[in-house]
Formats: C-alpha cells, sequence, structure tokens
C-alpha cells in the first residue's frame, strides 16, 4: 500500500496532465471556457437570494448563503463521484496501453472538480464581502476542511470506480442514491432542524458534518471544535485508506474485466 502510494506520487506529472485534461473537456466547444466556473456560482447567488429572501421570505438570517455554502462541497462530492465512477472504463484504451497506477485516473477527475469547487470559493468571498458577512481568523481553517473533504470523496470514488469495472449497474445505482443522499445531507436546511431520531441518521452521513463545519467557519466564524475536528479528519483518512486499499486489489483485475 505505501509502494503503491510512492507510486501514485512517482506518476504525479501524468497526474497533472490528466488533470489539466479533465478540465479542458469540461468547457471544451465552450466560448467562455474556465470563466463559467464564475459565473455558475454567482448565477447561483443570485438566483438563492432572490428565491429565499424575495419569494419565500426566510427569516434566516443570509439564507442564500447559508445554502450556497451546504452547495459548494455538495457539488463537489456529487460531480467527483459521479463523474470518476465510470472513469476506469472511459479511459480502457488508456489503461489497456500503459503502464502507470490506475487510481491517477479517477483521483484526475476528482482534483478537476476540487480546482472548480476552489473557484466557487472566490466567489462565495465576494458574496459575503456584499452581505456583509464579517470575515474572521477562522478562515485559516478553510484548507484543513478541503483537505478532509478531498479525502472523502476520493475513497469514495476510488472504491465506486475500481468495482464498477466489473460491475456496471453501480454507476446507475450511483444516480438513484444521489437523489436520496441529497435530501438526507443538510444542504438547504439546518442540521438543528431536524427531529430526533432523524438526527442522528443524518449525522451517518460522512458528508454532514464537513457541511456544518463549511457554515461554522464561513458563516459563524467560529473555530470548530478540536474533538470534532480531529475525529472529522480521522474518518476521512480512515476512507480514504479503504478506497486506496480496494482500488489497489482491485486494479489487477482490470484487464481482465475491461
Amino acid at each position: 500500500m505505501i509502494d503503491y502510494l510512492k507510486n501514485i506520487i512517482y506518476y504525479k506529472d501524468l497526474l497533472g496532465n490528466l488533470t489539466s485534461n479533465e478540465m479542458k473537456l469540461k468547457y471544451k466547444n465552450s466560448i467562455l471556457g474556465i470563466l463559467w466556473s464564475y459565473i455558475y456560482p454567482l448565477m447561483m447567488i443570485i438566483i438563492y437570494n432572490f428565491a429565499f429572501k424575495i419569494i419565500l421570505r426566510m427569516t434566516i438570517d443570509n439564507f442564500a448563503l447559508f445554502v450556497f455554502i451546504g452547495l459548494i462541497p455538495w457539488n463537489f462530492v456529487q460531480a467527483s463521484i459521479s463523474q470518476s465512477t465510470n472513469s476506469i472504463i472511459n479511459n480502457q484504451n488508456l489503461v489497456k496501453k500503459i503502464y502507470f497506477p490506475r487510481a491517477i485516473i479517477p483521483l484526475s477527475v476528482i482534483n478537476a472538480n476540487f480546482i472548480t469547487m476552489i473557484i466557487s470559493h472566490i466567489i462565495l468571498f465576494g458574496a459575503m464581502l456584499f452581505f456583509n458577512v464579517e470575515f474572521t481568523l477562522s478562515l485559516i481553517m478553510l484548507p484543513f476542511l478541503w483537505i478532509i473533504l478531498y479525502l472523502v470523496v476520493a475513497g469514495i470514488s476510488l472504491v465506486l470506480s475500481s468495482v464498477t469495472v466489473k460491475y456496471r449497474d453501480i454507476s446507475h445505482i450511483v444516480d438513484v442514491v444521489f437523489m436520496a443522499w441529497f435530501y438526507l445531507t443538510p444542504v438547504i436546511y439546518s442540521l438543528s432542524m431536524v427531529p430526533e431520531p432523524f438526527n442522528k441518521i443524518i449525522q451517518l452521513n460522512p458528508i454532514t458534518n464537513l457541511i456544518e463545519l463549511f457554515r461554522e467557519v464561513l458563516l459563524k466564524g467560529d473555530f470548530p471544535r478540536f474533538l470534532n475536528l480531529a475525529g472529522t479528519f480521522g474518518y476521512s483518512f480512515v476512507l480514504f485508506i479503504i478506497g486506496l486499499y480496494v482500488f489497489y486489489r482491485r486494479e489487477k483485475n482490470f484487464g481482465e474485466e475491461l
């Protein structure tokens, strides 16, 4: 496992090239290109502010920002996992031609979406200024939350992308699961709004606590509790190691299954 991880690092240039290709494919034949990464979240902010403040007249302060902060990590989760699930199958010609750690393929998909998520935060900071949300020292925790979120997504994606090579129905199951997963994640509502015992069930969701932490840092301006942050990092790291192990064990069968 350690050697495999070192091998991925050794092929970092290939990972960078594949990530760049993913970004180019994402905006291929697009007039505005990567500018859509800025325009899309900006439009989301405008639409949510209109919908929640003017039409629905939500009384929660900065409810548009509240939802947007939840949607940024959620969009990263959904896009990365959905796209990486079929990534090995979609790149089977590359897999069959040359040797490299195959985990680089789903990781390149995740990296491309990770860059898009970072860009979305730039728009978010502008919106925070517009809505007079105070910037506090708690923002220094944001990169750490990004890392934790990346580990969670990478762990899940590595498992699914490796298993889908043999069981092609997995990709269809993932699409169905995401329909339910969205409503079981506190994206458009607060965890405090969920009554017992459903609250405890939703807390089992690996994304739930992360979204709450993003709001705590960005909207409330508070530092996360150390034990909460350490526990969240712990399960994300374990999830990543499990994903890497499953992928490593499954990789040797790709040639036959493709």
